[in-house]
This record gives C-alpha cells, sequence and structure tokens, in this order.
C-alpha cells in the first residue's frame, strides 16, 4: 500500500511510532521521549524509509504552526506576574547571551564568506532556543523551580530578539542576492510594532473572554486555540511575524491577566498530540546528510554558537551576582534548536545563488545537529540546576562511559 496516498494511515503510524520511539528511549537509554520523536521522524523521512514525501510535509504545515502558536502561548504565559517584576539579573544574563551568541555566530559566518546578510540572517537563526524541547523535555522530567523558571524566561527573551534580529536582516539578503526581492515586506521597525500589537490585542480578547466563559477549561481552551489561529495566520496577510505575534499574545495575557482567569493551555498535557506531530515531522524533515556534506561549516556554527553563548553567560554571571554553576547549566539549556528555526529559516524564502544555497544547506544541517543533541542538553540542564525530580539514573553521557568496555588493571 501506496501511504502517500492513506494520509490518515501515515497520520496513525507516525502517531504511534512517535510514543513507541519516545518511550522507548527513555526507558533503554534514559534519553529524553523528544529524542524519540525525532529518531521516528527520521525514520519515516526522506533519509529513513521515505515515507513522509515533501508534499506531505507541506500540506502538514497547519498541524506545525498550530503547535508552534500553542507552544509560543505557553513559553509566554510562563513569565513572572507582573507584580514580580522583572529580575534585573536575570535580563542582564540574557543581553550577555544574546550579544555573545550573535556576535560569534556572526563573525565566523562572515569569514566563511557568507557576506553581511548571510551572516546577520545566521546569527539571527542561532539566537533562537528551541521552546518546544525546552518545555516537553522539562515536562518528562518534572523540572519545576526558580532555575526552571528563569530557563524559560532566558528562553522567551532568546526568541523575542531572534525574531526581531529577523526582521532586521530579511531585507539585506535580497541586496546581496541570497533570495528573491521580498516585494511589500514592511519595514523591520513597522513589521516588529504590528506584530506586538496584534499579540496584544489578542491577548485582550484572551482575558475578557476568560471572563466571559468562567473556569471552565474545555471552554477557554478552544477560545485559546482560536486565538492562537488567528495570530499564527493573519499576520501572514499583513506583512507581520506570526511568531512574535504569538509570543507576544502569551506574554500579554499573562501580563493582563492580573485576577487569575485565564486558564493556561499546556501542549505538554493538553495538546501532546500536537508535540507528538511536530518532533516526528521536524525529524522527517531533517536532512542527515548535509551534516557530512558541510560539516566543516555545521561545526563551525555549532561551535561558535556553543562558545559564544557559554563564555557570554559565564562572564557576565560574576559581575551580576548569578552563581556561576547556575549559569554554565542554563548555557547548556539554551543550546536545542528545533521547528522554531525551521520557520525562521523559512521565512527568507528559497535562499538562491551559490552562496544562498550554501547557506541554507548549513543551516539545515546546524539545526538537524542541535535538534538531535538538544533534548539531551536539556534534560542534563534540568539534572545540573537540580530540579528534575521525576528523572531517575545516571544522565544519558554517563549512562553511555558506565557501558564501555574496561581494561583489567
Amino acid at each position: 500500500m501506496d501511504l502517500h496516498s492513506a494520509p490518515f494511515l501515515l497520520l496513525g503510524i507516525l502517531l504511534l511510532g512517535g510514543l513507541v520511539g519516545g518511550e522507548a528511549v527513555r526507558r533503554l537509554f534514559n534519553l529524553p521521549r523528544t529524542t524519540g520523536y525525532v529518531l521516528t521522524g527520521i525514520a519515516a523521512g526522506p533519509s529513513g524509509l521515505g515515507w513522509v514525501a515533501p508534499d506531505v510535509l507541506q500540506s502538514a504545515q497547519f498541524f506545525v504552526y498550530l503547535a508552534i502558536g500553542v507552544i509560543l502561548f505557553e513559553l509566554g504565559h510562563r513569565l513572572p506576574m507582573p507584580g514580580r517584576g522583572l529580575d534585573r539579573r536575570l535580563l542582564g544574563l540574557s543581553l550577555a547571551d544574546i550579544n555573545g551568541t550573535f556576535l560569534a555566530v556572526g563573525a565566523v559566518m562572515l569569514a566563511l564568506g557568507f557576506g553581511i546578510g548571510g551572516a546577520l540572517f545566521a546569527a539571527a537563526v542561532a539566537v533562537s532556543t528551541s521552546p518546544a524541547i525546552t518545555i516537553a523535555t522539562t515536562s518528562d522530567v518534572g523540572a519545576d523551580g526558580p532555575a526552571t523558571e528563569r530557563l524559560f524566561a532566558l528562553v522567551a527573551f532568546n526568541n523575542c530578539a531572534a525574531f526581531v534580529a529577523l526582521a532586521v536582516a530579511l531585507p539585506i539578503l535580497p541586496l546581496e542576492g541570497l533570495t528573491a526581492s521580498l516585494a511589500g515586506h514592511a519595514p523591520p521597525v513597522a513589521y516588529v510594532a504590528g506584530s506586538l500589537a496584534l499579540g496584544t490585542a489578542l491577548a485582550a480578547m484572551a482575558c475578557q473572554g476568560a471572563r466571559w466563559l468562567g473556569p471552565q477549561p474545555e471552554h477557554q481552551h478552544l477560545l485559546l486555540l482560536g486565538l492562537i489561529c488567528i495570530g499564527a495566520g493573519l499576520p501572514l496577510g499583513v506583512q507581520m511575524s506570526p511568531l512574535l505575534t504569538l509570543l507576544s499574545l502569551g506574554v500579554a495575557t499573562r501580563w493582563m491577566d492580573v485576577r487569575g482567569d485565564v486558564v493556561g493551555l499546556r501542549i505538554s498535557s493538553d495538546a501532546r498530540v500536537f508535540l507528538v506531530i511536530t518532533f516526528v515531522l521536524a525529524g522527517a524533515a531533517l536532512e542527515i546528510g548535509l551534516i557530512v556534506a558541510h560539516w566543516r561549516e555545521v561545526a563551525a556554527f555549532a561551535l561558535a554558537r556553543i562558545a559564544g553563548r557559554m563564555l557570554a553567560l559565564r562572564a557576565a554571571a560574576g559581575p551580576l551576582g548569578v552563581d556561576a554553576r547556575e549559569a554554565h547549566w542554563l548555557g547548556i539549556g539554551l543550546l536545542p534548536k528545533s521547528s522554531i528555526a525551521l520557520v525562521l529559516l523559512g521565512n527568507a524564502g528559497p535562499l538562491s545563488g551559490d552562496v544562498g544555497e550554501r547557506l541554507a544547506n548549513v543551516l539545515l544541517g546546524a539545526i538537524a545537529l542541535m535538534q538531535l543533541v538538544g533534548p539531551i542538553c536539556t534534560q542534563m540542564c534540568s539534572r545540573g540546576l537540580g530540579e528534575a525530580r521525576r528523572l531517575k539514573g545516571a544522565d544519558p553521557v554517563t549512562w553511555m562511559l558506565a557501558r564501555l568496555p574496561r581494561r583489567n588493571g
């Protein structure tokens, strides 16, 4: 039977395969379930059995965008309440992390010959951290506490900065011949301001609707899903950023909802099916061969991202009065990349020319690499911060080292 002609059968196989893969890697290797989801997608995609064709991935974008919308809403909705104010130390860490990552990756990509536009674009993508991996993995290991809250806040700040940086970088790409002209693309200021305004307006609707509906999760979740769909779809037709709109929707809802009327939507429990689909399809979209074909540039990108992030956080920790050990683990927790980065890459349209195609391949290879190791980084971060309450046994690295053959004597 041709699975391409039976989409519901294929969807069922992917869901069950993701479920089995996630549980298998958790029970056998103590790895995050998200790793199993991604590996299932790789096995079913072009790099494996070829069950998930490119046209299937394209038609499944609705599910992916809806899942990303729920993820970004939840990420924004996890930020501290207004009464607690902004932690200046946390803001300082975030600025150091963003600047360190952006400058390190931008310099390396410029040295590799990708031009100013390509370097800025790659640096904007590098700043982002996968909220899906962070939410799913911390939920699975039961991570909860002040350090985990700080991790979520840093992920939110990072993505917000990445979305704004992308708005600045996108108009430069056509000028350097890296992509076709982005006709009608709004100026960066209008692009960002419009997205924030739309997200805030949708948040006001969410708060008002929650008061009207009362504390009924089933009805409030329907309201939130409808607003998330609008936040994902409307910006595409009016030259705004759906990602920035959805993140601001979550943040503004949390800050406007002073009385706590809104019943939050959690993708790790209330909408887990979208989370599994997102990871499986993201795995199917990965082209593992790109890591091998462009391993030098991929390694340079990944190492610059890691080094810039870790060094900046360690350097800022002392002056800000932050524990160096916590800064170290937070840096590891900020390494994952996933579907958000793929969407950021897709916002530029088809990258053309020799440099443009090479840039796209390098970024896709780097995203694939960081998506494979990202869940492990988040799990290690939660353990290192001491807040992984449901994680038993050794971490994956220790687990593997313990099983290596030992030499006598």
